[in-house]
């Protein structure tokens, strides 16, 4: 399936070999056989919604991205926020709240500056 400038399975190939995977070993990761992933990169097989979304997270993307809704290949701009981003997920629903309105106090202050 080709939507945008890339089909699904390129994106995933790409995707695959920039993060040193064989098909074995994303096959593994996504719980399907080597001969499936093999199928979505030639585009002979289109992944399920369920499956679209696990490989997603697995190659670090957005489901956007290989769908080729977005070009934007990586959902955040560094490791080191991917990093922050997990361990806020991980911390209490108030300790989150706390850090979003000191984010927005911190943006409210630079934008008055200039």
């Amino acid at each position: 399936m080709k939507i945008g400038s890339k089909t699904i399975g390129e994106r995933i190939k790409e995707k695959r070999e920039e993060m040193g995977l064989n098909q074995k070993e994303l096959a593994k990761q996504l719980n399907i056989t080597p001969s499936a992933v093999n199928q979505y990169e030639k585009g002979e097989k289109t992944p399920s919604t369920e499956k679209l979304v696990k490989l997603a997270k697995v190659l670090g993307v957005s489901s956007d991205y290989l769908l080729g809704a977005s070009e934007e290949k990586d959902i955040f701009i560094d490791k080191t926020i991917l990093k922050a981003f997990m361990d806020f997920k991980e911390l209490r629903p108030n300790d989150r709240a706390n850090i979003m309105a000191n984010i927005q106090f911190l943006k409210d202050k630079a934008s008055k500056k200039g």
